[in-house]
């Protein structure tokens, strides 16, 4: 895994355009290794720590619904449906989707990025979810 995947993640979150840019820059020439295994640890240690075990199925919704709002004003479209399962299954595994893997890509990262800009989480918090991240992408 490229280790500059988690810094340019921490980066978009902070609004940190320039230093962004430039990360991206060294990502493009160097490559984006493990960004897809990362990125798909980073929703789930994201999903996890919004949702919980104990979410009503009414809070996911609202949660997509508002996403798609955020979306709507430049953003990728998304199956509303599919993002909803896929939230659901990280809570729990036994919940089935049929997405390509394009879609999923873009559900885990708007999803990923709205739970960490809305959370106002400290660069502490934000820096254990990003280890947390790493650590599973590192186990994959």
């Amino acid at each position: 895994m490229n280790p500059e995947l988690p810094l340019y993640i921490r980066t978009l979150v902070r609004g940190e355009h320039d230093l962004n840019d430039q990360i991206e820059e060294r990502l493009d020439r160097d490559g984006w290794d493990g960004f897809p295994r990362f990125l798909a640890s980073l929703f789930f240690a994201a999903v996890d720590r919004r949702f919980g075990e104990d979410v009503l199925p009414g809070e996911i919704i609202r949660f997509v619904a508002a996403l798609r709002e955020d979306l709507s004003h430049g953003g990728p479209d998304i199956d509303p449906i599919g993002a909803e399962a896929l939230i659901k299954s990280v809570l729990d595994p036994a919940t089935e989707y049929d997405l390509s893997q394009e879609m999923i890509g873009k559900i885990q990262l708007a999803t990923s990025y709205k739970i960490l800009t809305e959370g106002d989480l400290s660069d502490a918090e934000l820096d254990e979810i990003l280890a947390e991240a790493t650590e599973f992408a590192m186990q994959s």
